[in-house]
């Protein structure tokens, strides 16, 4: 290991804003993430780690001390065998039948109708096709064979009928609104498959999109941050999970504005399940 203390001088002269995230790496234990370092012949590459941690500390709420922090303390009670869920019952929530096509049936679905132009849809749509064995992001996969109708083009499309059929019914001309989190793997995909398809009949001004910043991966119980296994002035980072869409709608204002815009309700849909989707 280098001194770190020489490092932390020699870093200092090249750039006073990465000695911070410096201070901050190994204040969070991060040591080893500079072993083998040439403390005394420091250039871009050496900057470039710091670059990534500081990136990584500026897009995760509460910085890299939250993240460490909550990581701890999953891997802590993981190592103990805790249970979360720990005095809950299972319990199976009571529902209502509906007979299709009947006076109830369609008592409730006007009254979804009613507010279907007032709910904000959120795809999760940060994942690859790979198990699947698809090279492209799955929410352009098939949805089902006949036509080949991708997984995004019936997602807006029903939204679009939805929003024509109560529009028609209130005599309004609202529309739907549509919030699509991306990851680093997916965004410029998905971007580029909008844009080509004109985003399948919907407007600019509804859709949003949200990408997902990526966290350094973990080695160990002691939350140990992973480099690159090709580049050791790198970090090796992953997606943080489906959790992060509620943080994101927050943070890219969307609840705030679709809450000015009058939206009620949301519905979060996943990127590949047409048929739960068409249950709503």
């Amino acid at each position: 290991m280098p001194d770190l203390s020489i490092l932390r001088d020699n870093l200092l002269s090249l750039s006073k804003e990465n000695v911070e995230t410096f201070d901050l790496s190994l204040e969070l234990g991060q040591n080893h993430l500079y072993e083998g370092w040439d403390v005394e012949n420091l250039n871009e590459n050496h900057l470039k780690l710091l670059k990534e941690l500081k990136h990584c500390d500026e897009q995760y709420p509460g910085g890299l001390k939250a993240y460490v922090k909550n990581a701890l303390s999953l891997l802590k009670s993981s190592k103990l065998g805790e249970n979360p869920y720990e005095g809950y019952v299972p319990k199976v929530p009571e529902g209502k039948n509906m007979t299709f096509g009947d006076a109830e049936f369609r008592r409730m679905e006007n009254c979804g109708l009613k507010n279907i132009t007032r709910t904000g849809f959120v795809l999760v749509a940060g994942g690859l096709g790979e198990r699947l064995g698809y090279s492209g992001i799955k929410i352009a996969l098939p949805s089902e064979t006949t036509t080949g109708k991708s997984f995004i083009q019936l997602y807006i499309e029903t939204l679009l009928a939805y929003q024509r059929k109560a529009n028609d019914l209130l005599g309004e001309d609202r529309e739907i609104s549509l919030a699509i989190m991306t990851s680093g793997d997916t965004n410029d995909k998905t971007i580029a498959l909008l844009k080509k398809n004109s985003n399948f009949g919907m407007s600019d001004d509804q859709i949003t999109i949200m990408k997902q910043e990526k966290v350094p991966s973990l080695s160990d119980n002691q939350a140990k941050f992973v480099l690159n296994k090709e580049d050791k002035f790198s970090l090796e980072t992953k997606p943080h999970g489906h959790g992060d869409v509620h943080v994101l709608l927050h943070l890219k204002g969307v609840v705030k504005k679709w809450l000015d815009d009058g939206i009620e309700w949301m519905n979060f849909i996943q990127d590949t399940n047409g048929i739960i989707f068409k249950a709503i």
